[in-house]
């Protein structure tokens, strides 16, 4: 008997760029066109726009407004059980933003008081303008709650997080 291999579509290496491009397609830039994301905030929003339980967890922490979610999206294994080793993987998130950089869809400006600011370029909102089917689409509306802590610091943000991770989902 032959084994089909299984894959986690969350390890999908595609679906992860995907999102990433849409994170940063989204949330580079505040309203007044300042750029906000560093590594640090990159990789704290991936984590929370990947698990929405615990994203509206930290939406209520912030007295934010929290998303709808979906039975299927609420129960199942990642967010009953969080991985928080995804949170400080780096070098996953790093080995993604050089395949981006590598297909020339990433920008990026150094602050001396923030240190790299990364955003898309024109190819890379081009290519974030077309994920729209699929998961993509409620990426998106994740993100756009997420939005709302566009402005908090990464310090902050951890802090959110650490809170839930203690007082559980």
């Amino acid at each position: 008997m032959n084994k089909l291999p299984y894959i986690q579509p969350e390890r999908e290496l595609h679906y992860n760029l995907g999102v990433l491009l849409l994170i940063l397609g989204s949330l580079a830039q505040t309203s007044r066109n300042k750029k906000v994301l560093t590594i640090d905030k990159i990789q704290s929003f991936y984590f929370l726009v990947t698990k929405p339980a615990f994203l509206n967890k930290v939406l209520m922490l912030a007295n934010k407004h929290q998303i709808a979610i979906d039975d299927v999206d609420y129960y199942t294994v990642d967010t009953l059980s969080v991985n928080v080793d995804e949170l400080f993987d780096r070098d996953r998130l790093m080995i993604m933003i050089k395949i981006l950089s590598s297909k020339q869809y990433l920008s990026f400006e150094y602050s001396s008081s923030e240190g790299f600011l990364f955003d898309l370029t024109d190819t890379g909102k081009f290519i974030a303008g077309k994920l729209e089917n699929g998961y993509f689409r409620k990426i998106k509306l994740f993100i756009e709650q997420l939005s709302s802590l566009q402005s908090q610091s990464p310090s902050k943000l951890n802090g959110y997080i650490n809170t839930v991770l203690k007082q559980g989902i």
